[in-house]
């Protein structure tokens, strides 16, 4: 076996474990800050609303690659 065959081949792993821990871990539903009918419109509370929905998901994808984390090392040291 030559060396991009085994690349390839570990690429390969990694994209299928990737998918499967996508697929286990649902989504928080975000949506979306309503902007209020009539004159008055206040942008510092949709700003608020906005970066808070991004913290949110910020927090999310960090804990989410933290955990991926974790379970490799255990991987390796079972190793």
């Amino acid at each position: 076996m030559s060396d991009t065959e085994e690349v390839e081949q570990v690429e390969e792993e990694y994209e299928e474990e990737e998918s499967q821990e996508q697929e286990e871990k649902p989504k928080p539903r975000l949506t979306a800050p309503k902007i209020p009918d009539g004159d008055k419109v206040d942008f510092d509370d949709i700003q608020k609303k906005r970066q808070n929905k991004d913290l949110v998901e910020l927090q999310s994808l960090i804990d989410t690659h933290f955990e991926a984390r974790k379970k490799k090392k255990k991987k390796k040291k079972k190793k």
